[in-house]
């Protein structure tokens, strides 16, 4: 059985009509030039119990993302996650911010492997087994799409891993005029 808290993590944002709903969010972990709204992390996001990333709610993740897909390494601090977050609870004020506590429902690592400034490459997917089957790893490579000129996702991949990217192959370019 997997321990529940590898999920938690914790983040400020502006109270929101539907406290409960999935929130997308994101951490740019190599020149934090990426904005990613009203949605801040906490520090838990990044650093554990020594004050570095080990043991830090997205070092957690990578690791049983590493164990569930029998990679030899976890995806690291680089790249830019985006995140799908899912509250649990929530306090605060009517002037806010709002402090929330959640689980980490997914996330997609994107990549500049080319270093020439465009994160073009998707290096990790990845949902929570609670919350497979929800949409949550279309809602985030669709979303990885949206903000970066994404040419590419990395394998190998899992036979699920295969399965979901032939479920949503790369949107065509549109031809030139």
């Amino acid at each position: 059985m997997t321990d529940p808290t590898i999920y938690i993590i914790s983040w400020r944002a502006p109270r929101r009509d539907r406290d409960w709903e999935l929130v997308l969010s994101g951490a740019d972990l190599d020149n934090d030039a990426h904005d990613f709204g009203n949605v801040q992390l906490d520090i838990d996001a990044f650093e554990g119990p020594t004050g570095n990333w080990h043991g830090s709610a997205l070092d957690r993740a990578g690791m049983v993302y590493k164990r569930a897909c029998r990679w030899d390494f976890p995806p690291g601090e680089s790249g830019v996650w985006l995140l799908m977050l899912a509250p649990v609870s929530a306090s605060g004020g009517e002037d806010g911010p709002w402090f929330y506590s959640g689980r980490l429902a997914g996330f997609v690592v994107v990549y500049d492997r080319d270093k020439d400034g465009a994160y073009e490459s998707v290096g990790h997917i990845w949902t929570a087994t609670a919350w497979q089957r929800r949409g949550i790893a279309r809602r985030l490579l669709a979303e990885a799409r949206s903000r970066f000129p994404v040419t590419s996702v990395e394998g190998p991949y899992t036979e699920a891993g295969a399965a979901f990217l032939s479920a949503c192959p790369a949107p065509e370019t549109p031809p030139q005029s």
